[in-house]
C-alpha cells in the first residue's frame, strides 16, 4: 500500500503498488472513496471503511481498515452485514490473513479461514531480517533469513556486514552502505554512536527514517550548552547533561537528565542556585515536555497546530519525527507544513512564539532561523557544545546575554575542562570520580584520565559521584568492558553477536540489539550462533565463570562452606569480583583478601550448576597472575 511509503516518495494515497525487479514501485489500483488500501501477508487490497462484514467466515482483524481500530493480531468470526465479532488473539504469534480471504470485491471466501501463526514463524514468502521478528525468537538482527511462506520456519541466510539488515516493503536485503543508525534504525541516535564514514556530528540527533540501512538524516541539533545523551530505546537519544546538578534559573525538561537521577517522568523542573532542580509541573498524559530556547512547555502529543503561525519543528515533540532545525507553516487543526530547513544554522523558539496554553502567538512573534554560532538564551555556555564550524575553544566558558547574541569568551577551563550542565556550564577542577550518581557500574575508559583506570576493568564509587572509583571487575582475557544503558553500566563481553567455539556465556555479554533472552545461558558454536542452554528463574542472576556460566541465587548469600571469588555472586550483590571470600552456609561472605591487580580464578568446580553448592576448600577458588590465560581457547 501506498501508505506503506514516506511521503516525500510521492505516492498517489491509498493505492496498490507493486514492487519490481529495479526497486520502483509500479501502480496496480487506486482504491475508491468507500475503501482502504490494506496490506496482507501475500500483498495488498482494497478493504472496506464500514467495518461491516460482507460474507460469512474467519477473519484475521488486519483485513479491515485501521479506522475500524479491530486488533491486527486477533481473529475474528464474521456474519454477512454484521460487525465482526472476536473470537481469539493470536498474540504473542500473528494472525496469517491471504488475498484467498480477501478477494479483489472485498468479500471473504468462506472456504479458506484465516489462522493464528506460531510468533516465530515467517509472515510471508521472501528475505526477511531478524530485527523484524521478535527479540524473544533469538535470531540476528543483522542477518537475512529465507522465509518460504506464511506459517514457515525462518532459515538462517546472509550475514549482513556493518551496514546491518535493511527492511523494506519489498524484499528486505544486506545494505552495502555502513552509514546507517543502529539496531533497527527507527530510534533516534547521537552522531557520535555512527559510524566515522558518515561524518555526524556527536552534538546532534539522527534518525533512519527507513530503517537500518537507508541513510541518517538530522532529527534534532542539540543547543549550545547541552550535548546528545544516549538513552534506552525507544527514545534513544536527547540533548541534555550527563549530569544530575541544574545550577541558575533555566527550566528544563526531566528527560535531560540520567534516568539515575530519579526525576519525574515528562516533567518540568527549574534550576536553583544550590543545582537541585525543583519541579514546576508535570505534564499530562496527552502532552510531552519539550525544550525551547528560554525554558520547557508542555505541547500536545496529537502533532496538529494547535494555531496559525510560523515555528520551529523543535516546538513539537520528538515522536512527530519533524526536523527540528526547519521552519513549519502552521494553520490551526492542520499538519505542520515544511517552509524551510535553517540548517546548518538553527531554528530558534521561545515562550513568546509557544504560549504556556499551547497557543502559537502571530506572526509578530513569530520563529526564526538564527546563526549556530550565537547564544541560545542567557548564562555561561562551553564552547564544545557549538557547531564545530564555529571555531569555539572547547574548553572555554562563554558568556552569552540572551538568544541570537554573541557569545565572548569569558574563563579558560584548566585541566578538569568544560562541564555541561542542564543550567549554567561551569568549569571544573578534573576529579578521578564516576559520571552520573556514581553508583553504577562503568568501564575504566569511562572514567577521566587522571584516575589512571584500566580500560579493560568495571569500577563502581561505593560513596557516589564524587568518591574515588574502586575496580568492581576485571574482564577476562578474551573479554572486553561494554557500555550498557542504566542501571546495569557495564560488562564485560563483546560489541558483537557472534559466539565462535564451545563456550558458554551469559546473554547480557551481548548488545542488547542481538535480541538474546535476558538472564539466559548460551552456548557457542563452531558457526557463531549462540545456542540456548537455560533460562535462570527469577530467583537467579546468570554470572559468568572461567570459561562456562551458572545460574547463581540473588540473594548474596552463601549456600554453603567454603573460599570463592567475588565474581561468582550477581554484580547486584557490589561484591568485588576481584576479591577472595570466606563463605559459611547462609551467611555473608566475609572479605579474606583482594587479588588485584591479579585476578580471582573461578569455575563450575567451585560452584555447582546442579546444587548451586560451593565445593569443599580443597578445590577452593584462588588468585592466579594477570597475565594467565583464564579459560581454554584462543
Amino acid at each position: 500500500c501506498s501508505n506503506q511509503f514516506d511521503e516525500k516518495c510521492g505516492l498517489e494515497e491509498n493505492t496498490i503498488y507493486k514492487c519490481t525487479a529495479g526497486g520502483k514501485p509500479e501502480k496496480v489500483k487506486t482504491c475508491d472513496a468507500t475503501k482502504s488500501c490494506v496490506s496482507l501477508d501475500d500483498g495488498a487490497a482494497c478493504g472496506p471503511n464500514d467495518c461491516k462484514c460482507t460474507e460469512d467466515g474467519i477473519s484475521c482483524g488486519k483485513i479491515f481498515p485501521l479506522s475500524c481500530k479491530l486488533k491486527t493480531s486477533a481473529l475474528y468470526t464474521c456474519k454477512k452485514g454484521q460487525p465482526p465479532v472476536f473470537l481469539k488473539d493470536c498474540a504473542p504469534g500473528q494472525c496469517s490473513a491471504s488475498k484467498a480471504q480477501l478477494a479483489a470485491a472485498a468479500i471473504f471466501q468462506g472456504s479458506a479461514m484465516d489462522k493464528c501463526l506460531e510468533e516465530c514463524t515467517c509472515g510471508g514468502k521472501g528475505p526477511a531480517c531478524g530485527s523484524t521478528f521478535n527479540p524473544k525468537c533469538g535470531l540476528n538482527p543483522s542477518t537475512l533469513y529465507q522465509c518460504d511462506g506464511s506459517g514457515t520456519k525462518p532459515i538462517e541466510g546472509e550475514v549482513c556486514g556493518q551496514g546491518g539488515c535493511t527492511v523494506s516493503n519489498g524484499d528486505d536485503r544486506c545494505n552495502t552502505n555502513d552509514c546507517t543508525c543502529p539496531g533497527s534504525g527507527t530510534s533516534p541516535v547521537c552522531g557520535s554512536e555512527l559510524p566515522s564514514s558518515c561524518n555526524a556530528k556527536a552534538n546532534t540527533i539522527y534518525i533512519c527514517r527507513g530503517g537500518s540501512g537507508s541513510k541518517p538524516e538530522v532529527l534534532s541539533e542539540c543547543l549550545p550548552g547541552t550535548q546528545c545523551i544516549k538513552k534506552p530505546t525507544p527514545e534513544g537519544a536527547v540533548c541534555g547533561s550527563g549530569t544530575c546538578d541544574c545550577k541558575g534559573e533555566n527550566e528544563v525538561c526531566s528527560n535531560q537528565f540520567p534516568d539515575e537521577c530519579g526525576l519525574e517522568k515528562n516533567t518540568i523542573y527549574k534550576c536553583t542556585s544550590s543545582g537541585k532542580p525543583e519541579k514546576v509541573k508535570q505534564c499530562d498524559a496527552t502532552k510531552s515536555c519539550v525544550a525551547i530556547d528560554d525554558g520547557a512547555v508542555c505541547v500536545s502529543n496529537d502533532c496538529k497546530c494547535p494555531d496559525d503561525g510560523t515555528i520551529c519543528g523543535r516546538v513539537f515533540p520528538l515522536s512527530c519525527k519533524l526536523k527540528t532545525t526547519a521552519l513549519y507553516t502552521c494553520t490551526k487543526g492542520g499538519d505542520p507544513v515544511l517552509q524551510k530547513d535553517c540548517a546548518p544554522d538553527r531554528c530558534s523558539a521561545s515562550k513568546a512564539s509557544f504560549a504556556a496554553a499551547a497557543v502559537f502567538e502571530a506572526a509578530a512573534t513569530a520563529d526564526v532561523c538564527v546563526s549556530s554560532c550565537s547564544c541560545p538564551g542567557k548564562g555561561p555556555v562551553c564552547g564544545s557544545t557549538f557547531n564545530p564550524e564555529c571555531n569555539m575553544k572547547s574548553s572555554t566558558l562563554y558568556k552569552c546575554d540572551g538568544t541570537g547574541t554573541t557569545p565572548v569568551e569569558s574563563e579558560v577551563c584548566g585541566a578538569g575542562g568544560c562541564t555541561v550542565n542542564n543550567g549554567d556550564d561551569n568549569c571544573k577542577p578534573e576529579e578521578c570520580t564516576c559520571p552520573g550518581s556514581g553508583t553504577a557500574p562503568v568501564c575504566g575508559s569511562e572514567l577521566p584520565l587522571s584516575c589512571g583506570a584500566k580500560a579493560n576493568t568495571i569500577y563502581h564509587c561505593p560513596g557516589g559521584s564524587g568518591t574515588k572509583p574502586v575496580p568492581l571487575s576485571e574482564c577476562k582475557p578474551g573479554t572486553q568492558c561494554i557500555k550498557k544503558p542504566l542501571p546495569e553500566g557495564a560488562v564485560c563481553g563483546s560489541s558483537k553477536c557472534d559466539c565462535k567455539g564451545d563456550n558458554e556465556v551469559c546473554s547480557n555479554q551481548f548488545p542488547v540489539e542481538c535480541g538474546y533472552e535476558k538472564n539466559t545461558i548460551y552456548k557457542c558454536t563452531p558457526e557463531g550462533t549462540p545456542e540456548k542452554v537455560k533460562q535462570c528463574d527469577a530467583t537467579e542472576s546468570c554470572v559468568s565463570l572461567d570459561g562456562s556460566t551458572a545460574c547463581v541465587n540473588s540473594d548474596c548469600k552463601c549456600p554453603d562452606d567454603g573460599t570463592v571469588c567475588g565474581q561468582v555472586f550477581p554484580p547486584s550483590c557490589r561484591i568485588k569480583a576481584t576479591a577472595l571470600y570466606t563463605c559459611k552456609k547462609g551467611g555473608d561472605p566475609v572479605f579474606d583478601k583482594d587479588c588485584y591487580p591479579d585476578r580471582c580464578s573461578d569455575s563450575k568446580a567451585t560452584y555447582s550448576a546442579s546444587t548451586a553448592v560451593f565445593k569443599a576448600a580443597a578445590i577452593a577458588d584462588v588468585c592466579v597472575g594477570q597475565c594467565m590465560c583464564s579459560e581454554k581457547g584462543i
